[in-house]
Order: C-alpha cells, then sequence, then structure tokens
C-alpha cells in the first residue's frame, strides 16, 4: 500500500484523513471500512472504524499491525466503488486528485538522522582536510531532527532569512510500525511498517560556523518547513528497502542519481542501534542520511530561491517542493 495523509475542504474548512492511494485517486480508508463493518451487522461501525484508522498517521501505526489489516480489506472493497461513489453511511469512498491535497504523510514523533553513505561522509571530512574515523566504519550515528519544522509535500520552503547558501539532502526514511526496545539487526524488519522520501534542507553557511566551534547541527537544521516527507508511506512489504534507485532533479533537470544499494549499514543495523536501551515507537522515523552526491555541497551546484527541488525514488514517488524566499510564498 501507499499510505498518506491528505486533506479534504468541508464547510468546516480542510478535514485530514488517512489514505491509501490506488489509480490516481485517494481511498479514504476509515470511510470505506466502516461501510464494510457497517454491512456486517456492526451498528456503531463509524465510530469502531475511525477508532483503527484514526485521522492521524502516527496514532495508525500505533494500532499497527490491526489497523494494517482493516486498511488492506478497504482498499480491496474499494474497488467496487465508483469515482464519486457514497458508501452506506453517506461518505465519499475516494477523491481524484483534483479533490484533495496531499500533506506530510507522517509527523514523526522521533526523526533520528543517521549518516551510512561512504561518499557523503568522505567528501566532508575532505573539505576539513581531515581523514575518515576508522570508528565511522564500527558503528552507525546519527543526528536528532527538529519534528516540529515540517513542510507537506508540495508547499513552497521558506527560506531562512538567515542564511544565505540553502541546501537539500536527498535521504530515505524507515517509519517503525511497533514498539521495542533492544532489537536485533536481524529482528528488525518487523518493526518497519513502510518507507518515504525525506528531504532534508540545511544552511550550508550557518552549519559551517556551528562547525568552527564543535557544536553540533543547530539553526542550520532547525527551521520551520526544514524537513519534507512525502509523498506517501510504502508499506515495507511492497518495495526493497536496500535497492531503491533514486533521482533528483532541479527545475526539471536532473542533477544526479543514487541507490539506497551504496549505505554502508543496513536498515536493520540502524533499527539495531537506535533501539540500544531505547525504545522505539510507533511513528519514529530513521533515515539514511543523504545518498551519495544527494545535495549542493558535494556537487558543487547551487540552487537559488524559487528552484523546484524533485526527489524520485523508485516504489515510493516523487517528492516536490518549491524553494522561495519569504516575500515570494503563497502559503
Amino acid at each position: 500500500m501507499k499510505l498518506v495523509t491528505f486533506s479534504i475542504a468541508t464547510p468546516l474548512g480542510h478535514i485530514s484523513r488517512i489514505g491509501a492511494l490506488a489509480n490516481g485517486r485517494a481511498i479514504d480508508l476509515a470511510a470505506v471500512y466502516a461501510d464494510l463493518l457497517f454491512k456486517e451487522g456492526v451498528y456503531a461501525a463509524q465510530e469502531l472504524a475511525q477508532a483503527i484508522i484514526p485521522q492521524d498517521m502516527a496514532e495508525f501505526l500505533s494500532r499497527w499491525p490491526l489497523a494494517r489489516g482493516a486498511a488492506e480489506r478497504a482498499l480491496t472493497a474499494a474497488t467496487a466503488f465508483s469515482d464519486n461513489a457514497t458508501t452506506s453511511l453517506g461518505a465519499r469512498a475516494s477523491y481524484g486528485e483534483s479533490e484533495y491535497r496531499l500533506r506530510i504523510p507522517l509527523r514523526p514523533r522521533r526523526l533520528k538522522d543517521y549518516l551510512v553513505y561512504e561518499g557523503h561522509k568522505k567528501k566532508a571530512m575532505e573539505r576539513r582536510s581531515q581523514q575518515m574515523p576508522e570508528l565511522w566504519y564500527r558503528m552507525p550515528t546519527y543526528t536528532n531532527r527538529n519534528v516540529c519544522g515540517l513542510a507537506d509535500p508540495g508547499q513552497d520552503i521558506i527560506w531562512p532569512n538567515y542564511s544565505n547558501k540553502l541546501d537539500f539532502e536527498f535521504e530515505i526514511g524507515a517509519v517503525i510500525g511497533k514498539v521495542g526496545k533492544n532489537i536485533s539487526a536481524a529482528d528488525a524488519g518487523a518493526y518497519i511498517a513502510g518507507f518515504t522520501i525525506y528531504n532534508d534542507f540545511s544552511a550550508r553557511d550557518v552549519q559551517a560556523d556551528e562547525g568552527k566551534i564543535g557544536a553540533g547541527a543547530g539553526k542550520s537544521k532547525d527551521f520551520d518547513y526544514g524537513n519534507v516527507l512525502g509523498p506517501c508511506i510504502v508499506t515495507a512489504d511492497e518495495i526493497d528497502p536496500s535497492n531503491i534507485e533514486m533521482i533528483l532533479r532541479v527545475n526539471e533537470e536532473e542533477w544526479s542519481r543514487g541507490n539506497t544499494s551504496g549505505m554502508k549499514f543496513s536498515w536493520g543495523q540502524i533499527i539495531e542501534n537506535a533501539s540500544r536501551d531505547e525504545t522505539i515507537f510507533p511513528g519514529d522515523l530513521f533515515a539514511s542520511g543523504t545518498m551519495d552526491n544527494g545535495c549542493c555541497l558535494e556537487l558543487e551546484r547551487w540552487f537559488k530561491p524559487g528552484a523546484t527541488i524533485e526527489m524520485e525514488a523508485t516504489g515510493i514517488g516523487v517528492l516536490r517542493n518549491r524553494v522561495v524566499r519569504s516575500d515570494l510564498s503563497e502559503n
């Protein structure tokens, strides 16, 4: 399944729903599941469906795998509805592309950003005239990200006014669907609900200054709209996370390509590290770090305000955002 969070316009304002993409439409999973329950004789079908498939993706994941089973049933049942059909309870079963807006698929409870691409790390060390640390090859390392500075797919990203050198970083993120602690790499697959694209925007000039004083990432990473996920979460059964082809475009021009096969640590090793004496929860997201040649800094090529950034990953889709100065924003 390609799980999404989408919003629809109503007389009471925009309402968010959990859906699945199918044939260019967004299936309202709770609405269709309620229809199934109602036809099976459940009196409180709507209430029960909304409890199992709530409007928030993190809450939905906290009901995994029960919620997944309900969503799969709903997705199958949705094929019986015509495009504009309503369910037995009067709700729309699905929406066309012009009728809904994709939102960030998940507002993570926690976001750990790993650094597991050797080429990306090597270039960072070379810029500092340093050698690759031998310890880097022994364990995956990460930094925490701001889970408040989030943006939707397709939303304008506001260039922070304190930076003159903004960059993007093309990454893949694993979405957690099961609580656990001290998980072995061999068992980690059972804890992954799915995968999404992650664009980690970075103010490189500020990051350079932070590095000079020995500080970790601060305002170079922490600003509104600096973290983008999407366009969907593809369930783990439908994708090979070790072989995801990644294509980076700026203003429709291809700038680079990569593949998750270049990761020096597996997703299992990442989750093993993240859960070491620390409980991980449904709705957590662990990112791979920037693919090799997945950012301006590595490519030594920079975009300007007004540019549209496209990150395409096979099996997931395209995450697209325009970057603007605040006086040009339409949001």
